[in-house]
């Protein structure tokens, strides 16, 4: 047996057991369900800065909002109306942010810092867990505590496993240059990661959202029927693999389900600051009972859009 092969089964062994538990919620939507189209406005430039990019929300419906205008993640616990807690501390700019099962919170400090920070829960300082050449304008953790990262400016989504301990990432999606085929990127964006470990990936000025299967460089583009994306910047899963998309220079959310895809949130086609409209949103988050949070990054607010009909008929 080569060193190598007492390598691999090193790894194998620091993999068994390491598996994460999900901590952003994947509602089940029926296909009439529909949101209240005039959103409630969860937070202003007073609290989330100028431009706010990145958000999450647990599973315990806390919402993580990037700051990156003041240097810092404002954190809401559920039901509260003002921040519960501020994140800041050595971050320059942060684009992004994601939670994890445990507490532990992933910020993007790329930009001057070229890391990822993870903050603890309660704690008051940070520690670096990923070292990379630039801002992630998107995190995600999936099931198999692996980190992942877009490199908007570098064309490419990069991840690194948490349980191995070895400093190591790796290129997943993209090759580092721009392009609009099977296996290159362009700006991209948004990411979300299914249990089956499909990469999924809003590929922005290709005007695409790709997939890429596990291990795989190649991606399909996922078809959207009848609608046509502009410069899409976020996705999301619903817990039928449906997929949510901001269709950023569209000014609208989109959704697919069992008849295809069609407008959500924000369908009055054109742009806005009112509570119906959005300008270039960036990213969106579902709470536990199916409400869409959005950052409406020029707006420079977060706007709630209310889960309203969700019954399913049954023949």
């Amino acid at each position: 047996m080569t060193l190598f092969d007492f390598f691999n089964i090193w790894l194998l062994f620091l993999y068994i057991g390491q598996t994460s538990g999900i901590s952003y919620n994947q509602p089940k939507f029926c296909a009439n369900a529909t949101w209240n189209p005039t959103a409630i406005t969860f937070a202003t430039s007073t609290t989330v800065g100028a431009s706010p990019n990145g958000i999450f929300v647990d599973t315990n419906n806390t919402v993580y909002v990037a700051d990156r205008a003041n240097y810092r993640v404002q954190v809401w616990l559920n039901g509260s109306t003002t921040p519960t807690r501020t994140i800041s501390g050595g971050l320059a700019l942060p684009y992004s942010v994601f939670a994890a099962d445990n507490g532990d919170i992933y910020v993007d400090n790329g930009n001057t810092n070229y890391e990822i920070d993870k903050w603890t829960l309660n704690l008051t300082s940070s520690v670096a867990v990923m070292y990379m050449c630039g801002a992630c304008y998107s995190l995600f953790i999936d099931i198999t505590n692996t980190l992942y990262c877009t490199m908007y400016g570098s064309h490419k989504v990069i991840s690194q496993s948490l349980s191995t301990r070895l400093p190591i990432w790796n290129t997943v999606a993209g090759t580092g240059t721009y392009g609009s085929t099977s296996t290159t990127l362009y700006y991209p964006r948004g990411i979300f990661v299914d249990s089956n470990l499909n990469l999924y990936v809003a590929d922005m000025y290709n005007s695409r959202i790709q997939k890429f299967a596990s291990g795989q460089i190649n991606g399909t583009t996922v078809p959207t029927g009848t609608i046509t994306l502009s410069y899409p910047t976020g996705v999301n899963l619903d817990a039928d693999g449906y997929l949510f998309i901001v269709d950023s220079y569209n000014y609208r959310i989109i959704g697919s389900g069992p008849n295809g895809f069609r407008c959500v949130a924000a369908c009055t086609g054109t742009y806005g600051s009112t509570a119906t409209t959005l300008n270039r949103a960036s990213t969106l988050s579902f709470d536990s009972y199916g409400n869409i949070f959005v950052t409406d990054t020029p707006n420079s607010r977060v706007q709630k859009f209310l889960l309203i009909t969700n019954g399913c008929s049954k023949l």
